[in-house]
Formats: C-alpha cells, structure tokens, sequence
C-alpha cells in the first residue's frame, strides 16, 4: 500500500470516527460508526444531484436546496475535517450523542420532502423512505430505542401517504426529466443500502472480535485464580458447590530464614525475588500436572489429583517439588541472594471450594493441609520430606528414605520419608 493510500485510508478512518472517545463502549462505538457513514453517504447523494442540477438546470433552488442539504449531512458526521468546519453536530455530540442522530435522521426526512416537492412523485424519490425505515433502528443507541421506532413508523406512514396521493405530488420544477430521476434517486439509494449494510456487518464483526478478546482475557484471568471446572460452573450458575476428593497430593514448600532474610534486604527487592521465584515454580507444577493453589507469604500450596482420572498425582508432586529444588540450586549460582527451600509432601482426603462472595478465593480445607505443612515444617532445605501415605503412593516408582518415626506439631510421631 503507497503513502498516499494509508494517509487517504487514515483519512475515511478519522471521518468514520469522528465523535468517539475513549468512554464509549463497543456497542456505542458501533452506532456511531454507522451515523457519521450514513451522513458522509448522505452528503454525497445531495452532492451528486447538485452536480446534475447544475449541468442541466438553471434553477437556483435545486442545486441549491441539494447545496444545503449536503451541509446539513455533514453536520452529521461532527463537520467536515478536510475543510476544518465544525458544524452543529460537534456541539451535540458533546452533549448528547443521540441529538446528533436525531439531526441525521431529521435531515434525511427533509430531503426526502424537499425532493417530492421539487421533483415531484415521478422522480423515484419515495424509495428513500424505505432507508429512513431501517436506518434509526441502525444508528440509535438502545437507550433511545423509543425514538428510533417513532421515526420508522413516521417514515413508513409517509411512504403510505405518498404512494396513496401521489396523483397529487406534481414536480414545483420539471426541469429534470422524471426518468433520470429515478434512474438516479433508486441507484444511489440501492448504492447506500448496500454501502451501509457492508459497514454494519464489517463493523458487527469486529464488534464481536474485540468481545470475544475481551472474554478470552476475562476467561484467562479467571482460570489464573480458580481451576478450570470451578470458572465454569461460576460463569454457568455463578456459584460452585465444593468438593470433597477422596485422593489428593498437597505440595507445601517455605524457606528456611527467610525472616532474617526479610529484614536484611529492602520490600521491592523481597517482592521481585518472590516474583521471579513464583513465576518459574507456576510453570514448572503447570508442566507437572499439578495445580497451584495459593501463596502465603513465602510459602507456596500446590496440589494434583483435584481433577477426574489423576492416578500418579503424588509422583506429579514429586516430579515437581524435584524441579523446583533443582531451579533454586542453578539460580543460587547465579544470584547474591541465596535461597533454601524445604519441601513437604502428604496424601489424603481434602475438601475444595470457593470461599466469599467477592475477590473470590479457590482453597483447600482438611487435616491433609496441615500435614502437608507439618512435613514441610519437619524437613531440612534441599530435601522433599513426604508422609507415609504419600510414600505408599509412590514405593514403586521413586526411591526414597526412611527417616523413621518423627514427631510432628500437634500430630504426634509420623513417618517420613526423604525423596533421594
């Protein structure tokens, strides 16, 4: 595309566009698309005839009725921006942008008077009363839907009047010949049906991609916080029955000193570390199967086996908690900052929903949380501590060691294992 193009390209775009703003939604955008095209179309039928009045008239009136008129479409569109004219329409549209389609709409039902007047019934001019039919219900914003149905019903009991008297409409000029008034009157009205149906549906289109962009980022959003299942029974019902899932694995990781670590460097620092650790763990349970649950502090909740048919979800955690370690190890090297991490793993029976009604909270509620956090709490840094239950998930596949019975925080003496 030549530079001439994309500046006449951004050029239609500006008129097209003239009267929006950033406070509009989709839907209103839409419609006032659709006014200013029909008023740049509009100005260009009257402009047509003012040319045809003028090579084959000597009637002042008529190129100058049509010179007129034009203007007043223009008003429609908020002035004309080639020549730098703001008309009245620019006013309305900051006061009140349904004025500005009741200017358009009013101006189409005058020059189609103006015309049965001037030209008379033979002239075709009637076939515009159908587009003044159709238009406000394209051009009106729903809030004013009222409008639009009192000025369709106008135009049609005018077309009714007109085609019962027309006997009676007689052309006040006959200087233009009854035919080419129809030839020119039902050819560009068929031309600005066509052009305006074309921009509603191109318009519709991208109405409905910017929607659907809109709803995938809601979606994603929604999907970042709640799993799959839980969103959409929330977007369905708009509320979640919780869940109790008989096998589940929770992984519960925490650093070790991370208070002395808390008051040795500045608040930014902690948050763009905790950051930058959090993101790579989210990938690395996402890659596992595993689904992120929260994060306390500098602890972070992950659990597998929420969902149907999850059979390996303690080797998922596993695999998980083993990546994580092995992240921490090769960032260590590379960073002043040096970060330790205990890892505890535990199997059981939880409970799952959303909590509250607003800034909703995915969580998991059971003793299998706490022990989770007491294996975690019992382990050393650099090592995954998991429960007996989690060991007896995982015998065959992953080797491990017994630790023996060790005592842990309102639980009692418990076996642990250490993942090798």
């Amino acid at each position: 595309m030549s530079i001439d193009d994309k500046s006449e390209f951004r050029f239609l775009h500006s008129m097209v566009d003239i009267g929006a703003n950033k406070g509009f939604s989709i839907t209103e955008i839409r419609y006032l698309r659709v006014t200013n095209i029909a008023s740049i179309l509009g100005a260009i039928f009257n402009a047509i005839w003012m040319l045809i009045s003028i090579y084959l008239t000597d009637s002042p009136i008529i190129y100058g009725s049509n010179a007129f008129l034009g203007l007043m479409f223009l008003g429609g569109s908020a002035g004309s921006t080639a020549g730098g004219i703001k008309i009245v329409r620019h006013i309305i549209m900051i006061k009140n942008r349904v004025l500005a389609t009741i200017w358009l709409t009013i101006t189409s039902y005058i020059s189609v008077l103006l015309f049965l007047y001037l030209l008379g019934y033979s002239s075709g001019v009637a076939v515009i009363c159908f587009l003044i039919i159709i238009l406000p219900y394209m051009t009106f914003p729903r809030k004013a839907r009222k409008l639009a149905h009192g000025f369709s019903i106008l135009a049609c009991l005018t077309l009714i009047a007109t085609v019962l008297l027309q006997s009676n409409i007689s052309a006040h000029y006959d200087e233009v010949d009854p035919y080419l008034s129809q030839v020119v009157n039902i050819s560009i009205t068929g031309f600005i049906c066509l052009a305006l149906i074309w921009s509603l549906s191109v318009l519709i289109d991208r109405s409905e991609e910017s929607l659907m962009a809109e709803q995938k980022k809601s979606d994603d959003l929604l999907h970042n916080i709640l799993p799959v299942n839980v969103a959409k029974d929330l977007k369905e019902t708009g509320r979640t029955i919780p869940q109790r899932h008989k096998n589940v694995t929770i992984l519960f990781t925490d650093f070790k000193g991370f208070t002395e670590l808390v008051a040795s460097i500045s608040e930014i620092t902690l948050v763009n570390e905790l950051n930058d650790i959090f993101g790579r763990f989210d990938e690395i349970v996402e890659e596992a199967g595993v689904e992120k649950i929260e994060t306390i502090g500098d602890a972070y909740v992950a659990a597998s086996g929420l969902g149907d048919g999850v059979a390996e979800h303690a080797i998922n955690c596993i695999k998980a908690a083993q990546q994580m370690l092995y992240y921490l190890e090769e960032r260590n090297r590379k960073h002043e900052i040096k970060w330790r991490m205990r890892v505890g793993i535990h199997s059981g029976p939880i409970v799952a929903g959303v909590v509250g009604k607003k800034k909703f909270r995915y969580d998991l509620f059971g003793d299998t949380i706490n022990t989770a956090s007491r294996m975690e709490s019992s382990g050393e840094p650099g090592k995954i501590n998991i429960s007996g239950p989690t060991y007896q998930l995982v015998k065959n596949d992953i080797d491990c060691e017994y630790r023996g019975e060790i005592h842990a925080k309102g639980k009692g003496e418990m076996e642990m294992y250490f993942v090798k």
